[in-house]
């Protein structure tokens, strides 16, 4: 479905077709109305399969989502066809909604597609990045998260890591903001992409996720408040996997968990107050790591490795596809503060106000990851502390 009136004209302009005078006559008044030009885009797209199924000129129709689903969910759900598989065969079914196989973005290389089964967090909202960084692996994780410095799957830190298009320099400064002076002015930037308004950042490819929906009130409040996130996850205590939001898995009688987690920028003023949180509630652990390699960790035991996400399903093993892994958080948190540099602060002038906002952001803050392993009782209890005691 058409997105933006200005990728629209790019598109067509770039593919050489001809477009219906009528659909420029349409476009053209609200083509500075990202979401009025979206509303239009989902009724053509809904008009024109319903007109190319009735005439059954074809059996289907195979949409593009550029990374920007929504679109492609609504116009699916209009026509009735969101929550039915792509294909007959039960093995390998997709389904649209509330239905995946695995709750991470699964690679389109077949071998790795059957093969892998665990992931480190970090790299959920960025899985090309993880994917590039790994396409050299003889081996992929697929039952338990071995040691991550085993010869077989290599070193997460050889490759260099993918950076996705936002655009010519103008499109992502409309994004991240043509001269920003303050730190407040940071903390909107990403408080809006949790309230939609803004449809990525450099760690995020895609829009917030449905499962973080539930969280989105409380995200934005502790963005305002200066904790920038990248990851989140609620805790979910035995959702059946055809939930429509955290379902996943083979068959249709498993439960899945979770455990609540969030992944965040943190300056050096809430740094001591978060540390002082962890510290007295200990169902919390906590791993830090600034841009200079300066790490601290609580509750966090050497080597240890966490299960995020499992699921109980017959006639299999449990399955533990979201993990946490410190070490490999420490390779993340490379990729993590080099974007401020590579994605936002190449934006401005050397030495602009702007750039050296970007550049004291880069060199003074925290990237922190905190773990609530009581997914039984008082499952907000993170977020609550997030909210009211900072």
């Amino acid at each position: 479905p058409i997105q933006s009136y200005n990728s629209f004209k790019r598109m067509t302009q770039y593919c050489g077709v001809h477009v219906p005078s009528s659909l420029s006559e349409t476009l053209l008044p609200i083509k500075d109305d990202d979401d009025a030009v979206k509303e239009i885009g989902c009724k053509i797209a809904i008009d024109l399969c319903r007109k190319l199924l009735k005439a059954k000129v074809c059996y289907g129709a195979h949409f593009y989502t550029l990374n920007l689903e929504r679109s492609v969910s609504s116009v699916l759900q209009t026509l009735c066809f969101a929550n039915m598989p792509i294909t007959n065969n039960p093995r390998s079914a997709v389904f649209l909604q509330g239905k995946r196989a695995l709750p991470w973005r699964q690679s389109a290389i077949p071998i790795r597609r059957e093969n892998e089964l665990v992931r480190p967090i970090h790299w959920a909202n960025r899985p090309k990045s993880y994917v590039l960084r790994t396409e050299g692996w003889d081996e992929f994780p697929n039952g338990r998260w071995g040691p991550s410095t085993s010869p077989a799957f290599g070193e997460l830190s050889d490759s260099h890591f993918y950076c996705f298009n936002m655009g010519p320099d103008e499109d992502r400064m409309s994004i991240l903001g043509e001269s920003p002076s303050t730190v407040q002015e940071i903390y909107d930037t990403f408080a809006e992409y949790i309230s939609g308004n803004i449809s990525h950042l450099p760690w995020c490819e895609t829009p917030l996720q449905p499962e973080s929906f539930a969280l989105q009130n409380k995200l934005y409040e502790i963005n305002r408040k200066g904790l920038l996130t990248l990851n989140s996850q609620p805790a979910v205590n035995g959702a059946k996997n055809n939930d429509s939001v955290f379902g996943w898995g083979p068959g249709l009688n498993g439960i899945v968990y979770q455990k609540a987690y969030v992944e965040c920028f943190v300056g050096p003023d809430k740094i001591s107050q978060l540390k002082e949180i962890v510290e007295k509630n200990n169902r919390l652990n906590l791993y830090a790591v600034n841009a200079c390699g300066k790490e601290f960790c609580i509750g966090v035991e050497e080597n240890g490795v966490t299960a995020l996400t499992w699921g109980v399903f017959p006639n299999r093993e449990i399955l533990q596809p979201t993990i946490f892994d410190p070490k490999v958080f420490l390779v993340w948190a490379e990729e993590a503060f080099l974007l401020w540099k590579t994605m936002w602060q190449s934006l401005y002038d050397i030495d602009s106000e702007s750039w050296t906002l970007i550049e004291n952001i880069h060199d003074s803050f925290y990237l922190v990851a905190i773990v609530d392993h009581n997914f039984i009782e008082n499952i907000d209890f993170l977020w609550d502390c997030l909210v009211n005691d900072l």
